[in-house]
């Protein structure tokens, strides 16, 4: 139900029904949304995401991107790099985490072109909320911040950047991939899945909102892995 009603309200404010700002609002005072996770299991030697990359291989261009990079894409005024896109990728490259871009059939390696798709996967942890964050194991991360720009849409990214992220993740030693994707985010997920993810199905995160202040709880085996600071101590978040 609750995955139901996100979907209608999104699918409300992309058709105009009511200004996107009002369910921006909304949304900061009084929301919630639930959340699954995702596993991709790399120690898998017939994991589908080994199989589906071959035909697929060379039709998009991968980098890992840099600090300049994500510059000259902010001041490019391109979809999907405002200032605060662009700010948080330089924040996630900054703190050593992998940014990956994805240009779609451009064969020119021109520096002044601006990426189709972007991603990234973080290590250690991943903040779920300001006071919340997942913690990972040492040979573990966690996928987020994941964009496809509006013209390049339709084609297939999504699932092509979730197999290229467990390329790069097992080259450095990463077992296992986590993806926390909203129920109501169907072409996410089912993209996910595609690539050879597995929805861990005990797993469910609730995310509520209310007066701009976000807390989560958690059911299920991955539970004991959020946690929030306080006094400068991690304390287990409330969880069912």
């Amino acid at each position: 139900m609750i995955a139901f009603i996100n979907r209608l309200a999104e699918n409300v404010a992309r058709q105009g029904r009511i200004p996107a700002g009002i369910i921006r609002r909304i949304k900061n005072y009084c929301w919630i949304q639930t959340l699954g996770f995702w596993m991709f299991d790399l120690r898998r030697p017939d994991a589908p995401w080994r199989k589906f990359r071959e035909p697929h291989a060379g039709s998009v261009r991968w980098e890992l991107a840099t600090i300049e990079n994500c510059q000259r894409w902010i001041q490019s005024g391109t979809d999907g790099f405002t200032s605060w896109q662009g700010e948080t990728l330089i924040q996630l490259v900054e703190q050593k985490h992998l940014v990956l871009v994805g240009y779609a059939n451009k064969p020119d390696e021109s520096n002044s072109q601006v990426p189709d798709c972007y991603g990234a996967l973080v290590l250690e942890r991943k903040p779920m909320t300001k006071q919340c964050s997942f913690f990972m194991e040492p040979d573990e991360g966690t996928l987020r911040t994941f964009y496809t720009r509006e013209q390049a849409r339709g084609r297939g990214l999504a699932t092509q950047m979730f197999i290229e992220f467990c390329r790069v993740a097992e080259e450095r030693g990463i077992t296992k991939v986590y993806a926390d994707i909203a129920f109501s985010n169907i072409a996410s997920y089912r993209a996910a899945e595609k690539a050879g993810a597995v929805r861990m199905r005990d797993v469910v995160v609730y995310e509520t909102t209310l007066f701009k202040r976000a807390c989560i709880f958690v059911c299920g085996s991955l539970k004991n892995r959020f946690h929030r600071k306080r006094s400068n101590e991690a304390t287990n978040i409330e969880a069912k």
